[in-house]
Formats: structure tokens, sequence, C-alpha cells
């Protein structure tokens, strides 16, 4: 059965996925590789048995220690190729906040981090046996053009599937600090509309926990109910 054991850091959650093999889904801030590691080792996986550091999106505080990690560990970085100029050149470039307020948040988050080239590229219905785990990506743009959700396998055939969704949505507020299991819209998107439909979709592709880059995990039958609530329009 795969696990998923989150790792809480400065600004945002990463997660080792172990099955077959242990996977790292995001990388944290800069400067968090050392952090990372000593809470992978509280699970009894050191670097050398990462088979894949997978990004879900190329920001700095889910991309930012992937270099550092890769060369400690030896294991392959995996992004989707959409966002694939961010994580070569450790640059956000212009966020585009969902609402006004969050305009503020921008100078606190948007920070460059050591840039590198992912070694797999990544798409949609990809599996990932090949790297001990067993699920698939699914394409979920909107926060980033390159935003992807991995959904992993239910545990019985009868059984919903949980995923890794990143910024897709966000768990709580201040960054998941107060109620974090309520589903709410990032701080940012590319393309809102775009990241609607990605909701959507995923809610179709795994109806049991979303585990997220901010807060979480919700349960995915909440997301519908919550997001729709007054509160979660676009302006407020």
């Amino acid at each position: 059965m795969t696990q998923i054991h989150p790792i809480r850091l400065s600004l945002s959650n990463a997660f080792l996925v172990v099955g077959e093999r242990p996977v790292l889904v995001d990388a944290g801030s800069p400067g968090e590789a050392g952090k990372i590691i000593a809470k992978m080792a509280r699970h009894g996986v050191e670097p050398r048995d990462l088979s894949l550091i997978l990004l879900t999106h190329a920001h700095a505080d889910h991309a930012g220690a992937a270099k550092e990690l890769r060369q400690r560990s030896g294991a392959p970085v995996a992004l989707h190729p959409a966002d694939a100029e961010m994580l070569r050149h450790g640059s956000m470039g212009k966020l585009r906040p969902v609402r006004p307020r969050h305009r503020l948040l921008e100078w606190f988050v948007n920070r460059p981090f050591d840039g590198l080239d992912a070694d797999v590229q990544l798409a949609n219905g990809q599996r990932l046996d090949a790297f001990g785990l067993a699920g698939s990506i699914l394409e979920t743009p909107g926060h980033c053009v390159g935003s992807v959700s991995v959904v992993l396998d239910p545990p019985q055939p009868a059984g919903a599937s949980d995923a890794l969704a990143g910024d897709l949505l966000i768990g709580g507020f201040l960054g998941g600090l107060v109620d974090r299991r309520r589903p709410r819209l990032p701080y940012f998107a590319d393309d809102l509309a775009a990241l609607q439909i990605s909701v959507g979709r995923l809610r179709s592709a795994a109806a049991g926990r979303w585990w997220l880059g901010h807060g979480g995990p919700v349960d995915a039958a909440r997301v519908g109910e919550d997001l729709e609530s007054p509160d979660e329009q676009v302006g407020e």
C-alpha cells in the first residue's frame, strides 16, 4: 500500500510517497534540502533511496531545493515541459493574484532559486510504475501552465484514489495554519478558468483525499461545495 508522508516546510508542503520505491513530490524553497532529507530519514529513507523528485510545478516554494536534492540523491527531477523555462532560469516571472489583496504576497514568495533542467518530462496519463509508484500524471493547469497532479491508484478496486495536487487549491487560511482541511482557491493563478476546469477533472479522477502544497489534505467531496460559496468568488 502506498504511504504518503507530509513534509511541512517554511512556505509549503513536500511529500515523501513510498510505494515499491520512495518518490519525493515537490522540493520546498531554496535552502530546505537539508530539512527535507532530515525528515525523510525519520521514515527510514536516505537520499540515495529516492527514485524520483517529481515537481508539481516550478514555483520557488516547490522547486527551490530541487537542484541540491538532485545532487545529494542522484535521483532524476521530473516536471511538465510547459514549466521547463521557469525551472531552468530559477525564476517564477510575474504572478497573477486571484484576488487583489493577494498581490501583497508576491514580494514574499517570488524569490529566485537555483535553476536546472528537468531529467524527465511529465505528460498527461503517464504512469509512474517505472519509479516504483502506482499512479499516473494528470495535467491540471491553471495555477501554472505546467501544473500537474499525481493520481494514486486506489488501494482496492472499489476504493477512491488520492491525489497530490500541488497548488491547484490550498487548504485553509494563512497558508494552511488555520482550518487546513477547507479547500480554497490558491493565491495566484495564471489562468483561473483553466484552474476551475482542472479542479473538475481531478474530482473525476480522484475522489479520495487531495494532498496540497499549502494546508490540507482536503476531501474531494468538499471541493465543489466550498468553492461555490460566496467568499470563494474572484475579486472577493
